[in-house]
C-alpha cells in the first residue's frame, strides 16, 4: 500500500522516543452490504469489508503518548461490472488513520499528532500523512483564551474502493481560534491544497459554536473559495434539548461545488445546492431511540426534493447495536454525474445491510465525493419516487476484542 511510504517512517521516528511497552486494544469487524447500482445493468451488488481498529496507550510513564489506527480490507463479490472497473471482483485496502498522539508536549500548551490523521479544518478538511499541532492557552489567563493550529503533509485521497493520487499531492494550513464562556469557540482557518505540486484549491473559513443557554447549542460556518473568488459554503444549525430524553435539531446548508482550478469540470455551469431540514430524537429507555428527519432540498433554480426518514435504534447488550430505518424521497435528485467536494447528491440507500463492527468509518466532515476527477458524467435523472421507498436494516456487533497490557 502506497500509504506506508509516508506513515511508517514518521511513526518509527516518534516511537524511538520511548521504549516502554503499551496497553494495546484491538477490535475487528465485518460488513456485508447489498445495494443497487443504477449506472450498471447488474442492480444487485455486494461486497465484504473487514475493519480493524487498534488503540495503543500508555507509551510513556505519564500516559501522554498514544497510537491510534483504523483501516479496512474490501473484497468485491459482484462479478458483472461491464466497463465499470471500480466494480471489479478485487481486494483493496484503505487506511483511514494511523498516528501518534502526543499530548502536553509543552504542559498545558502544545499537542502534536504525527502520521496519517484527519484534519477537521473548516477551510479545507482532509486526511494528511504528516504533522498536526495545537498550540493552546496563548497569552495571559482570563475569560478569553487563544490558540493556534497548523498542519501539513501528503494528502490522502480515496475513491469508492481504495486510495488514489500521487506523492506530490499535499495539504497545508492552519487556524487561529478563541474560546470563552458558555463553550463558545470562534475559529478562522486557512487551507491550501496542491495536486501534483500545483495549486489546486485555496480557501478561508470562519467557524462558530456556542451554547448560550444550557439546553441550546448554535453552530455556524462560512467558507470562501479564493481560487473561484466566491463563497462556497454556508451553514447554520441549532440543537435543542428541552427534555433529557428529547433532542431537536434544525439546519440550513448552502454550497457550490468546489473544483481544483485546473479541473475539467470548472468549465461547466454548476448548480447551487440548498437544504433546510430538521430532526427529532427520542430516547425511550436505556439505549433505545426513535428518530425522525425531514429535509427540503433545492438543486438549482427549479429542481427541488423532499426527504422524510424515520428509524429506531436499539442496543440490548454492550456489543450489539440494531437499527431499522426507512427513507422516502420525492422530487429531483439533481445531476447524476460526479458530485465535487462541497456539493451534495442523494445516494441510494442500501436495501439490506448486515454489519458486525468495531466501528464505522471515521467522520470526515460534510459528505464529500469519492468520484475521481477523470470520471465520466451521466445525464441528469429524477430521484426515486415515494413508491420506491428504501429501507435499511443494520446489525453491528464487536466480535473480536483483544488486549495486551504493558509490563
Amino acid at each position: 500500500m502506497k500509504t506506508l511510504r509516508f506513515v511508517i517512517p514518521i511513526l518509527i521516528a516518534c516511537l524511538s522516543l520511548t521504549a516502554r511497552s503499551a496497553d494495546v486494544q484491538v477490535t475487528s469487524s465485518t460488513q456485508t452490504p447489498w445495494f443497487p447500482d443504477y449506472l450498471s445493468s447488474n442492480k444487485g451488488l455486494s461486497d465484504v469489508s473487514q475493519y480493524f481498529r487498534m488503540n495503543a496507550t500508555k507509551l510513556d510513564d505519564e500516559g501522554k503518548m498514544n497510537i491510534y489506527a483504523y483501516g479496512r480490507i474490501l473484497g468485491q463479490v459482484t462479478t458483472g461490472f461491464e466497463t465499470r472497473n471500480e466494480l471489479a471482483n478485487d481486494v483493496v485496502g484503505r487506511l483511514y488513520y494511523l498516528y501518534l498522539d502526543y499530548r502536553d508536549v509543552v504542559k498545558d500548551h502544545l499537542d502534536l499528532r504525527a502520521g496519517r490523521t484527519f484534519v477537521p479544518a473548516a477551510a479545507l478538511p482532509g486526511t494528511v500523512d504528516g504533522l498536526h499541532f495545537d498550540f493552546r492557552n496563548i497569552g495571559p489567563a482570563g475569560p478569553i483564551t487563544a490558540g493556534l493550529t497548523g498542519f501539513g503533509g501528503h494528502m490522502a485521497t480515496f475513491d469508492n474502493l481504495g486510495e488514489i493520487g500521487n506523492a506530490n499531492d499535499t495539504l497545508w494550513g492552519g487556524s487561529v481560534y478563541f474560546e470563552t464562556i458558555r463553550f463558545t469557540r470562534l475559529e478562522a482557518s486557512y487551507g491550501r491544497k496542491l495536486t501534483d505540486g500545483t495549486l489546486a484549491q485555496q480557501a478561508l473559513a470562519l467557524d462558530l459554536s456556542t451554547t448560550p443557554i444550557q439546553m441550546v447549542n448554535l453552530t455556524g460556518r462560512l467558507r470562501y473559495d479564493t481560487v473561484s473568488s466566491r463563497y462556497s459554503e454556508a451553514q447554520a444549525g441549532i440543537t435543542v434539548s428541552p427534555l433529557a430524553a428529547v433532542v431537536l435539531r434544525g439546519e440550513y446548508y448552502s454550497s457550490y461545488p468546489t473544483f481544483d482550478q485546473f479541473s475539467f469540470y470548472r468549465f461547466f455551469n454548476v448548480g447551487h445546492y440548498e437544504m433546510l431540514g430538521g430532526s427529532a430524537e427520542y430516547r425511550l429507555i436505556g439505549d433505545y431511540r426513535l428518530s425522525l428527519r425531514y429535509a427540503h432540498e433545492r438543486f438549482d433554480a427549479s429542481a427541488t426534493a423532499n426527504v422524510v426518514e424515520g428509524g429506531i435504534t436499539a442496543r440490548p447488550i454492550r456489543d450489539l447495536t440494531l437499527r431499522v430505518a426507512t427513507a422516502t424521497p420525492e422530487g429531483s435528485a439533481g445531476s447524476a454525474g460526479p458530485a465535487p467536494t462541497g456539493s451534495r447528491r442523494r445516494r441510494s440507500s442500501p436495501a439490506w445491510t448486515t454489519t458486525t463492527s468495531a466501528g464505522t468509518p471515521p467522520a470526515t466532515g460534510r459528505p464529500r465525493s469519492t468520484t475521481p476527477a477523470s470520471a465520466t458524467t451521466s445525464p441528469a435523472r429524477s430521484a426515486p419516487s415515494a413508491a420506491s421507498r428504501t429501507t435499511s436494516i443494520s446489525i453491528r456487533t464487536t466480535w473480536c476484542r483483544a488486549s495486551w497490557p504493558s509490563t
